[in-house]
């Protein structure tokens, strides 16, 4: 029960910042400069929301039995490294995709996904993404016929 607390409480705070972040600001505009914002109470409610579900996941992660010993957590360090890993080269790829080029990202995206998951085979790591990479070439530009961006 404690880890499908963690993991609602972790999907609930991701899907609150991305109504926050983005819904909001791209659907409500914001209004006239001399009256309350029309996105204020939408980002209110959804502050809360994600303040809620980050509780929700912070007291199931350290949770204590009536007698005062910690329970084990519902995930491994390992497990939570194993994540901080894979998000940082997600953030790296759609830094490369905003600032340099979709290939550059792609590459980086499953290179950096298979490296930090510690595949260290060089066949695997060359070939895995020259693949992929063709595969994508392939179906957008040859069969769909368009651009990617």
């Amino acid at each position: 029960m404690r880890r499908a607390n963690v993991v609602s409480g972790m999907l609930l705070s991701l899907f609150g910042l991305v109504i926050l972040f983005g819904v909001i600001p791209w659907q409500i505009d914001s209004g006239p400069a001399d009256m309350m914002s029309p996105r204020l109470v939408p980002q209110i409610m959804m502050t809360i929301v994600v303040a809620l579900a980050v509780l929700l996941t912070v007291l199931n992660r350290r949770s204590r039995h009536e007698g005062g010993d910690a329970t084990p957590s519902p995930f491994s360090w390992d497990e939570m490294r194993a994540l901080l890993k894979i998000g940082g080269v997600f953030a790296v790829s759609l830094l490369l995709f905003e600032y340099a080029s979709p290939l550059l990202a792609g590459l980086a995206l499953v290179f950096g996904a298979l490296f930090a998951l510690g595949e260290r085979r060089p066949v695997v790591l060359v070939l895995m993404p020259a693949g992929f990479l063709l595969a994508l070439w392939i179906l957008f530009y040859k069969l769909l016929g368009t651009a990617i961006m």
